[in-house]
């Protein structure tokens, strides 16, 4: 007969097997949950890699197709929304979602790039009141001369400008490098809800004249000969029909001849430049978007952004 303490022993040994046994099978349990979730993780993570590559060997293909396409049109010598290869379109991806690609013509603001002579530093003279209206419709007319110096070639302060060590001296080869200069903001540069940036009035991507199918009215109204009454004239009537060349704006009711001609140095209406936006729609709710800028003389990506 067993006494009451080895009884008391053998059942504490017992509870303690016990104990550990429900411990190990909690841990294989919290070890198995956390392998499924990890295995889970990675599949989702090679999915979602797969997916990638897949958008972007897509994007690829529509670009060089796109670009083939535009490089072969020789016959219609002027850019607008009105042609079709300029209207959005969409198809299936098959099991994956849906694209929707358009294709934007570019060169329609102030030639970012193309301020200068050819010597780097005088400002062209059919885009100084341009560049000089931008600056007090912007409220900051005591930035024009400084941000002239910023990008131009030599290291001569100009009346009312300033040279530092800081100063790029040369093209941008992104808006963003105006942050550079302590006096250009964020705000600036891009603007805020209800409040134009320099952005809205300038471009990289230009030959050095603006399309005036696809300048926004705000452009417009500063360009040589013109006003705000005159931009809106403009907008209106290339909804309707495109402009193709100078002549067509004498078609525009209202349109004075010597607006016209004020307009011949800095204005044309075809694009160097032109953007192909790509987006994927996924049907799981996800999506990536890519921006695709080329130059449209020798068919060359100048500029690839994923969103």
């Amino acid at each position: 007969m067993l006494s009451p303490s080895r009884c008391r022993s053998s059942g504490g040994r017992e509870g303690f097997v016990l104990v550990a046994v429900l411990m190990m099978g909690a841990l294989l349990l919290t070890c198995a949950t956390a392998f499924v979730w990890f295995a889970r993780v990675q599949i989702r993570s090679v999915d979602r890699e797969r997916i990638s590559l897949a958008n972007r060997s897509m994007v690829h293909v529509l670009t060089r197709t796109i670009v083939n396409n535009v490089m072969a049109n020789t016959y219609i010598k002027y850019d607008s929304p009105l042609l079709e290869w300029y209207k959005p379109f969409s198809f299936l991806a098959e099991d994956i979602g849906i694209w929707v690609v358009q294709v934007v013509p570019l060169d329609d603001r102030i030639p970012l790039r193309h301020l200068f002579l050819p010597d780097g530093s005088t400002l062209r003279n059919e885009l100084r009141n341009i560049w000089e209206d931008m600056w007090v419709k912007l409220g900051y007319r005591e930035l024009n001369h400084l941000v002239l110096d910023f990008l131009d070639r030599d290291v001569r302060p100009r009346m009312g400008g300033g040279e530092r060590e800081t100063h790029i001296n040369r093209a941008p080869l992104d808006m963003s490098e105006l942050l550079i200069l302590d006096e250009i903001t964020p705000e600036i540069l891009y603007g805020i809800p209800g409040k134009r940036g320099m952005a809205d009035y300038c471009t990289l991507w230009s030959d050095g004249k603006i399309n005036l199918n696809m300048a926004p009215a705000h452009v417009l109204e500063i360009l040589p000969g013109m006003d705000g009454p005159l931009a809106e004239k403009i907008v209106d009537y290339r909804e309707r029909q495109a402009l193709t060349e100078m002549s067509d704006l004498g078609k525009i009711p209202g349109f004075p001849p010597k607006s016209r001609a004020a307009l011949m140095n800095v204005a044309k209406f075809d694009s160097q430049y032109l953007m192909i936006r790509i987006e994927m729609l996924e049907k799981s709710g996800g999506g990536t978007s890519f921006s695709v800028v080329f130059d449209k003389t020798g068919g060359t990506v100048v500029r690839w952004e994923e969103i």
